[in-house]
């Protein structure tokens, strides 16, 4: 059973995957929080506890920041796998608590009120 430090709100976003074994895997995240991400990688599975280096953008104020930081895969099934960031800098860390605290806050300001 998968036991997470941090929550993860499902946000999708292109991902390239670099191992080593394998060379470049692309994907698309499920889910995504501070602490990691779930990506979709088609059938390309990536084994438990292998090093990888992830590239993906992530929109901050209006922007599109590249994100670069090393994950472990924590599992993995046939479509994709879990991902447990290992470098985040304060920067990257900041932004992805942004991302998720503020998720969906735009759906339900646009939603009508009941009252």
């Amino acid at each position: 059973m998968e036991h997470r430090c941090a929550i993860r709100k499902p946000i999708a976003l292109d991902v390239v995957i670099s191992y080593q074994a394998l060379g470049l895997v692309q994907g698309r995240t499920i889910n995504i929080g501070v602490g990691g991400m779930f990506v979709e990688t088609g059938c390309v599975e990536l084994p438990v506890n292998a090093l990888v280096k992830t590239s993906f953008f992530l929109e901050d104020d209006g922007l599109q920041r590249p994100c670069n930081t090393s994950a472990m895969v924590v599992h993995s099934q046939d479509s994709g796998a879990g991902l447990m960031f290992n470098d985040l800098d304060d920067e990257l860390h900041e932004v992805l608590h942004r991302l998720v605290v503020n998720h969906g806050d735009e759906e339900e300001e646009a939603r009508p009120s009941m009252s």
